[in-house]
């Protein structure tokens, strides 16, 4: 018996030490830094307007990385630019992100990696305000796209050149693709809808495009949906919009996603697309079955 009970007392030790080894390891945070390059630096004077870019990357630690969130910091508000679900179990984290310098004085850039067991690292950057103004030219265009079971119209666009594609032409010009249509039934309506290949959420894009499923790229575009809902860009303003100004400036970050409903004939929908471009979209006519059209008029940056 006395044995018996060393023997336990031993084994508790022995569950005790490598339960305290175990958690040592678990806790390991990731380890986050900035990449060398063509990248906005400490301290750097930038325009209004002027492109900010950044590089970060990260280890993931003891466990997969989960999250990244990217925040500025500017008159004392805290805007939240990007929060990315991931999960990354081997390579770690390389991500570029790119912005525009706004009118603050100051701005504090905030990078958060946190892993699956919720250890985070933060690093920062400060960009102060230059001299002049660095707002450039646009690209605008009007075309028609298809939703998703029209087989006479392209489905599937590049933001950035206008350029279309139909299933036919699609292979090897996926990773330039930003912008797909559909329409679906959402809270007991039929929403004209736009969305991008990255979208996973509720009515992911391959449900409406098998196809998307298999593309190696998939980008990410984001849609203001609140300004659009809200109607917060005017039509006058829309028409008047001959730089990139307005389009930044109708772009907040704080309520946005992959996919935007309800885009019926006049909405106005800011985005900002995968390489960091702004711009709006304005829905010109929208059908509501599937076999249907949506005719798109767009304001980009060059």
């Amino acid at each position: 018996m006395k044995r018996i009970g060393q023997l336990i007392v031993m084994l508790t030790l022995a569950y005790a030490l490598g339960s305290c080894s175990h958690d040592k390891i678990d806790s390991i945070p990731p380890l986050a830094l900035f990449k060398n390059g063509d990248f906005t630096t400490e301290g750097q004077r930038i325009p209004i307007g002027g492109k900010l870019s950044f590089g970060i990357a990260a280890s993931a630690g003891s466990a997969p990385i989960t999250n990244l969130r990217i925040q500025r910091i500017a008159n004392g508000k805290v805007i939240t630019e990007l929060d990315k679900g991931v999960f990354i179990t081997t390579g770690g984290l390389d991500y570029e992100f790119n912005a525009v310098k706004s009118g603050s004085q100051e701005e504090q850039w905030r990078f958060m990696v946190m892993n699956a067991n919720r250890d985070s690292s933060i690093i920062t950057r400060t960009v102060l305000l230059g001299d002049g103004s660095a707002y450039g030219p646009i690209t605008h265009y009007t075309l028609t796209l298809g939703m998703q079971n029209n087989t006479l119209h392209p489905n599937f666009l590049d933001l950035h050149s206008g350029n279309v594609f139909s299933p036919l032409s699609i292979s090897g010009n996926e990773a330039s693709v930003d912008l797909v249509a559909f329409v679906y039934e959402t809270g007991g309506k039929l929403s004209p809808t736009l969305c991008c290949p990255a979208y996973t959420g509720s009515s992911s894009v391959t449900t409406h495009y098998p196809e998307i499923g298999a593309w190696s790229t998939r980008n990410s575009t984001l849609y203001d949906y609140y300004s659009a809902d809200w109607s917060l860009v005017k039509p006058a303003e829309f028409e008047r919009a001959e730089s990139d100004s307005l389009l930044v400036a109708s772009y907040n970050p704080q309520n946005v996603s992959g996919l935007c409903k309800y885009c019926y004939t006049n909405k106005i929908i800011p985005f900002k697309t995968e390489n960091g471009k702004y711009g709006l979209v304005k829905v010109k006519y929208a059908d509501t079955s599937k076999d249907g059209i949506i005719e798109l008029e767009v304001k980009i940056q060059q």
